[in-house]
């Protein structure tokens, strides 16, 4: 039964790579673009001032491996894998029915196809499930849960219920069901409940009740809480507490595939429903544009015909990068000239397509803006790699040396943006030969700074052009402008 149980996790280890590594590569690197994990101190303890922080610092050490999707997909596996096994440890060891443990992972998997959800909260239940492991080898169960549950809360975040209830449960099975074992079970939920309202009131009293009982980092979006975040963790106490009840089988490895084979068609299900196409598709074409897939980026258009303004930014960008003149817009549906350029959007998805054509374009200035609205607009307060490298970028086109430090001083503190960060500070520092691309958007960019509001953006584009005639991208935007105009008259 061993080989069993290692088969199995090693399978469904294998398909979470799989599927991350072959179905969804880029919305991993998605995730890792909006997050900047540094490797300072000061990183470090702004995440253990709140909630929950070490389980956010650990999910993302682990997202930042995300641009190299490969590695991302096995981390990704190996996490779940882990909370797989975590709840197998949780509960008695039931062997016939071991793929039961498998539910709170693929519950977690199916949470996954929302790109607000965080793996923060996967960890967060390991470390509680973990803590559950040594209260039970503890033989002094009030002074482990007098320790455990506040600095559990306080390093894992709300994930702390679960340990509170399994320990409860656990009391109450010892002790029978009598008045001792009601005062235990009472007193060990008046406790926990006690530490949040009084966490709320001192430490967190900067975030709202519902995030100190929720959670801070395990959902992107301030204030939402998922149904499928509550399942998740009320798997995570239900599965241990039914390894302990359930019969033993006599043929446990029969029973353990039978039971495999009865998951497999629900967890293919939930998986194929909760990734909706429009939106992998929509940052599937986002991150081909970011890695300078141009040709890519048409063919995958070409397969799944873009929804949204975002998408038909990215795509007309490829188009014109790739070489296709102007009249192969015509080839797709197209949305009017947002789908060249949006009007700018305060969140920090839909503006990172157009500051990409801003800034090859020449439009440096409005390339920053859009690049600070879009790092402003993270709605878990979280820095960008992206968005910051492209900000510094910009402030070295326009030859503000000192603010481009600033923030190629914060890229030296990542893994994958130091290399990076450090050859654009020799630059500044005349240690080593400016970019091209650098030299080339100061040529072509406007003379002067000034304001101009959206409707104004065909004259832009071709003042851009007579300003230096060597700008072609300019003037094929133009000429997109125009066309993507005269149709929208004609309806």
């Amino acid at each position: 039964m061993k080989f069993t149980k290692i088969a199995l996790s090693l399978l469904f280890g294998t398909g979470v790579f799989l599927f991350w590594f072959l179905v969804h590569p880029l919305t991993l690197s998605f995730q890792e673009q909006n997050q900047l994990f540094l490797f300072t101190w000061d990183y470090l303890l702004d995440h253990l001032s709140r909630a929950g922080g070490l389980a956010d610092y650990v999910a993302e050490f682990i997202t930042q491996f995300n641009c190299i999707s490969w590695l991302g997909a096995a981390l990704l596996a190996v996490l779940l894998v882990a909370l797989q096994y975590r709840v197998w440890m949780a509960g008695k060891q039931n062997d016939g029915w071991y793929p039961l443990s498998f539910i709170p992972s693929i519950l977690m998997l199916i949470g996954m196809g929302d790109i607000y959800v965080m793996p923060s909260h996967a960890v967060a239940i390991c470390m509680a499930l973990g803590c559950f492991r040594l209260y039970r080898k503890t033989k002094n169960y009030g002074l482990f849960e007098l320790i455990a549950i506040p600095a559990l809360y306080w390093l894992a975040g709300p994930a702390m219920w679960i340990f509170a209830v399994l320990s409860v449960i656990l009391r109450i099975a010892g002790h029978g069901f009598d008045g001792r074992s009601f005062a235990f079970g009472l007193a060990g939920l008046v406790y926990p409940a006690l530490l949040v309202i009084l966490a709320h009131y001192t430490l967190l009293n900067q975030y709202p009740m519902k995030a100190a009982i929720f959670g801070i980092g395990y959902y992107r979006m301030p204030l939402v809480v998922p149904a499928i975040q509550l399942v998740t963790a009320g798997s995570a106490v239900l599965i241990p507490l039914l390894l302990e009840a359930l019969p033993e089988f006599r043929k446990p490895v029969v029973s353990a595939i039978v039971l495999t084979m009865l998951l497999v068609y629900p967890t293919y299900l939930g998986v194929s429903r909760a990734y909706d196409e429009d939106t992998q598709q929509t940052i599937a074409l986002d991150q081909l544009v970011r890695q300078e897939r141009w040709e890519e980026a048409v063919s995958a258009a070409k397969k799944y015909m873009p929804q949204s303004p975002e998408c038909y930014v990215n795509l007309n960008l490829a188009l014109c990068m790739s070489g296709h003149s102007v009249d192969d817009i015509t080839g797709f549906r197209q949305c009017g000239t947002e789908g060249l350029i949006m009007p700018r959007v305060r969140d920090f998805i839909s503006n990172v397509g157009s500051y990409e054509v801003f800034w090859r374009l020449g439009m440096v200035n409005s390339c920053l803006r859009y690049a600070f609205d879009s790092q402003e607009s993270e709605m878990n307060n979280q820095k960008s790699g992206r968005h910051i490298s492209r900000i510094a970028e910009c402030n070295m086109v326009n030859g503000n040396w000192q603010l481009a430090e600033k923030y190629l001083d914060i890229l030296s503190h990542s893994l994958f943006y130091r290399k990076w960060a450090l050859e654009r500070k020799a630059m500044i520092e005349g240690k080593a030969e400016p970019d091209q691309m650098y030299l080339y958007l100061q040529s072509v960019r406007f003379r002067e700074d000034f304001l101009f509001h959206y409707p104004e953006m065909g004259w832009m584009l071709a003042r851009l052009y007579q300003e230096n005639n060597t700008n072609a991208m300019a003037a094929w935007y133009f000429n997109a402008w125009v066309e993507l105009m005269k149709k929208e008259e004609q309806k």
